[in-house]
């Protein structure tokens, strides 16, 4: 026999439909997000629009970040520069991820999801350490003639973050917290 209500909302009911692979191509910075990305939550939104200038800068970084195979065709300062605009990405995007998961992780105790769903709230946090753990990887391979292919692994990160992470968990997690009887909705004025 089931410990919830009849009328208790399931995780499953919140559980977002499939969402088509969003571009960051089709964004332009400090424009709306795109529909799939919409979580409704007003900081949540900025951050993850924050997180789509980010992969857009990370792609300006080198002229042909698609196309060359590695670094060793460029000039020496060229290397450089663009070592060096990817180390200082990869400072910010580490201090961004830091706050931008912190949120989200306050967001699941405040609303009272990590106590009816443990282990919705440990997947989600799970990939919160592993999205963490690669940019950390990528930073540990820093090395000038190779910055092309970390630009390229970065992409991917950032692109599966968006069109996974954000869609999956990030829209579940704002479901949760939209529904009529959350702890952290806002009752209507008389």
């Amino acid at each position: 026999m089931s410990s919830q209500p009849n009328n208790a909302v399931t995780c499953q009911q919140l559980a977002p439909a499939l969402v088509p692979s969003v571009e960051s191509t089709d964004w332009m910075p400090g424009g709306p997000l795109p529909a799939a990305l919409e979580t409704g939550h007003k900081s949540i939104d900025f951050e993850h629009r924050q997180l789509l200038a980010c992969m857009i800068a990370a792609r300006s970084i080198c002229d042909d970040f698609r196309g060359y195979r590695n670094c060793s065709g460029c000039i020496e300062a060229r290397r450089a520069l663009c070592e060096n605009e990817l180390v200082r990405l990869l400072g910010d995007l580490l201090s961004f991820i830091l706050d931008h998961f912190k949120t989200e992780e306050e967001i699941m105790r405040d609303s009272l999801l990590i106590m009816v769903d443990r282990d919705l709230c440990e997947a989600h946090m799970e990939d919160h350490a592993a999205i963490s753990s690669k940019i950390q990887q990528i930073v540990a391979s820093l090395e000038s003639h190779n910055t092309v292919n970390l630009l390229r692994e970065l992409d991917g990160l950032l692109g599966r973050w968006i069109n996974h992470h954000v869609a999956l968990h990030d829209m579940m997690l704002m479901r949760w917290v939209e529904r009529d009887d959350s702890a952290l909705k806002t009752p209507l004025s008389p």
